[in-house]
C-alpha cells in the first residue's frame, strides 16, 4: 500500500488524461468514444505521466495539479467555443480573441456548472497529495529508469503513429490529408483525438511560412483559366443600372423573425421584393466580419489560417463592390454604430475600397449615463436615419452605402434599455415571459424588433428626401443567431433543426419591383454576383465562389468543415453522410473534389495576396 501510495497520483495523472478525452467527446456528442485517437492519447499521457517520476512527492503534486488545470481549461473551453460554433477554436485565431471577450456575457453567459467536471482530476490529484505516505520506496534510480522508458515508448508513439495514418486518392477519405492539414477540425478531433489535434495545430501554428510561393500562385493561375467567372445575361441584367444601393448586413437575423406581426416592414419587403427564401449563412472564422468579406468580394474567407479580419487585412481585393462601383462613379461608403477597430473594421473596409467607414463616434452617437458598452448598443433606427443624412450631405449620387446593423446581436437581456419600446411591442403579441417565450427569446425577437424600426425609419427617410424610387434596398443576415443558449434555440427553432439553422433572410427590394420567390438554394457567396448581375458590373474572369441566384444555375453552399448542401441534400463531411440519396457516390465524390479544390485556391488566393499585382 506504501509503495502504491506513493506514487499514486502518477498513476491517476495517466488515467486522467484518458478519461478527460472521453469525457470531453460524449459532451460535444462524438459517438466513437472508444477508438484508435487512444493509442495517440496513451502515448501523450506517458510522457507527461512519467516526467512526474522525476520529482518528490509534494513536487509530483504540483505539477500532476498544474498539468490537469491546464488541459482541464482546455477542454473546457473548448467545449464552450463548440457550444458557439460547432467547430474548435484554433490557435491560428488567436489574433480575434480580444473579441470574443468584449461583448458583455457573450461567453460567460453560456458558461455552465457542468464544465467543471473537466477539473474534478485536478482535484482529485491535489487530495492525494495530501495524503502523506508513512516512507517513500521507490528510489531515484528506479523512478528515473522508469520514466525513461515510458518517455521512450510515449515519443516513439507521438513520432510515429501519425506515419500510420491511411492516405486516399479521395481526398475527402484520408486521414493522412486530415492530419497534415487539420481542415475539419470536428473530424479531426473525431478520428485523430483532441491532443492529437492540439498538438498538431500548435504545430502548424509554429511552422507557418509567411513567404510567397509561386507554385500556389500557379495553382491558382490554372485554375481561373477554366473556372474564371462566366456572366450570363438574363432578364434582371443591368436591371438597376445607376441606381442607389443600400445593402444592409443585419446582426443575427434570422427567417423566424420575420412575420407580419413582428416586423411588418421586414415582411413587406420579402413579399414586395425577390426573396431568396432557400439562403444560407455559413459561418467561418469570425461569424460577422467572414459574411462582410464574403458578400463584398465573393470569394472564400481564410479557414485554414487566421483570419482575413486581422491577419490578412493588408491584401489587395481590387475586385471588392465598392471598388467595382467607384469604377462606375458611385460612392462608396460603409456605417456601423459601434467602434471601428472591432474585427480591425477600419483598416479592412478601406482595403474593400470604401471611402470612408463611419463608426459610433463619427455619427455622434454619444453615450446616455446608463450606457454599458458591448451590452447596450445604438438603435438602427439611429444608425438607418445618420445613414441617409450622411448620404444626402456628400451630394454624391449614385451611391453605394453598406450598413453593419447591431441591434440584433446578444446579450438577450431586459436590461437592454434601447430595447425597451420594441420589446413592449414584441410582448403585446407573443406575451410575457413564459407565456409562449423564455425572456431570452424575447428579447432576441425583440432585438430583431428593433432592426425593423431601423428598416421603417430607412425608407421613410429615403422618401421624405425624393431618393426612395432610385434606390434599391438588399438586406441579408450575418448569420444564425448563436448567441442563444441550447434552451432558448429549442424555444424558437424546435428540437431537430439541423442545418437549417444557418438559413437566414436575404431580400432584394425597390419600390415597385415585380415580385420573385427564389426557392432554389442560395449562400452568401451569391450575394456578390447577384448584385453585380443587377447593378451592371464587370465581373468575369474573377475567382467567385457563388453564381447569380437569378441565373437559374445550380447553387452550392460551401461550410467550414468542408461539409455542402446543394438542392438535392446536405453532405456532413465530418460524418460523411448525405441526408437524401438523391446523388449517387460518385455525384457526392464529384462535388467534394470541387468543394476541396475551391477551398484549395481561396486559400491560396488570401495566403499568396493574389490580386495585388
Amino acid at each position: 500500500m506504501k509503495k502504491t501510495l506513493s506514487i499514486t497520483n502518477v498513476v491517476v495523472l495517466f488515467v486522467s488524461i484518458l478519461l478527460l478525452e472521453i469525457i470531453f467527446r460524449n459532451d460535444i456528442g462524438i459517438t466513437n468514444l472508444f477508438g484508435s485517437y487512444l493509442l495517440y492519447t496513451s502515448c501523450f499521457a506517458f510522457i507527461l505521466s512519467s516526467i512526474m517520476l522525476l520529482f518528490g512527492r509534494v513536487g509530483r503534486t504540483i505539477y500532476s495539479v498544474l498539468i490537469l488545470v491546464f488541459i482541464g481549461g482546455l477542454f473546457a473551453a473548448q467545449s464552450l467555443h463548440y457550444d458557439f460554433f460547432e467547430t474548435f477554436f484554433s490557435i491560428s485565431k488567436i489574433s480575434i480573441i480580444q473579441e470574443f471577450f468584449q461583448v458583455s456575457g457573450e461567453t460567460t453567459h453560456k458558461m455552465s456548472l457542468s464544465l467543471l467536471i473537466y477539473f474534478i482530476p485536478a482535484l482529485v490529484c491535489l487530495i492525494i497529495g495530501l495524503i502523506k505516505p508513512l516512507n517513500e520506496k521507490i528510489s531515484f534510480k528506479v523512478r528515473s529508469i522508469l520514466c525513461s522508458i515510458l518517455l521512450v515508448i510515449g515519443v516513439m508513439g507521438l513520432l510515429f503513429i501519425p506515419q500510420g495514418y491511411k492516405d486516399n486518392k479521395i481526398m475527402s477519405k484520408s486521414n493522412k490529408l486530415l492530419y497534415e492539414t487539420l481542415y475539419n477540425s470536428e473530424k479531426a478531433v473525431d478520428k485523430l483525438g483532441f491532443y492529437a489535434y492540439t498538438i498538431k495545430d500548435v504545430q502548424l501554428y509554429l511552422d507557418k511560412d509567411n513567404s510567397s510561393d509561386e507554385n500556389n500562385k500557379l495553382i491558382v493561375d490554372m485554375y481561373m483559366q477554366d473556372n474564371g467567372y462566366k456572366a450570363s445575361t438574363n432578364e434582371y441584367t443591368n436591371m438597376f443600372e445607376g441606381k442607389n444601393l443600400i445593402l444592409i448586413l443585419c446582426e443575427s437575423l434570422s427567417p423566424i423573425a420575420i412575420n407580419e406581426d413582428l416586423t411588418p416592414t421586414l415582411y413587406k419587403l420579402q413579399r414586395e421584393g425577390i426573396n431568396f427564401s432557400n439562403h444560407y449563412a455559413p459561418v467561418f472564422q469570425t461569424a460577422t466580419s467572414d459574411s462582410e468579406y464574403i458578400s463584398l468580394t465573393g470569394l472564400l474567407p481564410s479557414i485554414l489560417d487566421g483570419p482575413i479580419s486581422y491577419d490578412f487585412a493588408d491584401n489587395s481585393f481590387p475586385m471588392a463592390l465598392p471598388w467595382k462601383f467607384r469604377d462606375l462613379g458611385y460612392s462608396a461608403n460603409s456605417f456601423h454604430s459601434f467602434k471601428k477597430s472591432f474585427y480591425n473594421r477600419e483598416q479592412l473596409h478601406y482595403t474593400y475600397g470604401f471611402t470612408y467607414l463611419y463608426d459610433w463616434e463619427d455619427l455622434n452617437f454619444y453615450k446616455k449615463p446608463e450606457f454599458v458598452e458591448a451590452m447596450n448598443w445604438v438603435a438602427d433606427k439611429d444608425l438607418m436615419s445618420s445613414v441617409v443624412k450622411i448620404s444626402i450631405d456628400l451630394e454624391q449620387e449614385p451611391f453605394f452605402d453598406f450598413v453593419i446593423s447591431v441591434s440584433g446581436h446578444i446579450p438577450y437581456i431586459r436590461g437592454r434599455y434601447e430595447l425597451e419600446n420594441d420589446l413592449w411591442e414584441t410582448i403585446k403579441i407573443y406575451g410575457e415571459v413564459g407565456e409562449t417565450y423564455s425572456e431570452e427569446a424575447l428579447c432576441y425577437l425583440g432585438a430583431q424588433r428593433t432592426l425593423e424600426s431601423g428598416i421603417e425609419e430607412l425608407i421613410n427617410d429615403l422618401e421624405k428626401e425624393g431618393l426612395l424610387e432610385d434606390t434599391v434596398i438588399a438586406l441579408y443576415g450575418d448569420h444564425y443567431p448563436y448567441g442563444l443558449t441550447k434552451e432558448a434555440s429549442k424555444e424558437l427553432f424546435g428540437e431537430n433543426i439541423g442545418n437549417d439553422i444557418y438559413k437566414t433572410p436575404f431580400i432584394i427590394w425597390t419600390p415597385g419591383i415585380e415580385h420573385k420567390e427564389v426557392t432554389d438554394i442560395t449562400s452568401t457567396f451569391d450575394i456578390y454576383p447577384t448584385l453585380a448581375n443587377l447593378f451592371g458590373l464587370d465581373i468575369n474572369g474573377q475567382m467567385i465562389i457563388g453564381r447569380d441566384a437569378l441565373s437559374g444555375s445550380e447553387g452550392l453552399v460551401i461550410f467550414q468543415d468542408y461539409s455542402w448542401k446543394t438542392n438535392d441534400g446536405y453532405y456532413d463531411a465530418t460524418k460523411q453522410v448525405f441526408s437524401t440519396s438523391n446523388l449517387n457516390e460518385d455525384d457526392i465524390e464529384e462535388i467534394n473534389d470541387k468543394v476541396f479544390n475551391l477551398i484549395m485556391v481561396g486559400q491560396n488566393i488570401i495566403r499568396e495576396d493574389y490580386f495585388r499585382n
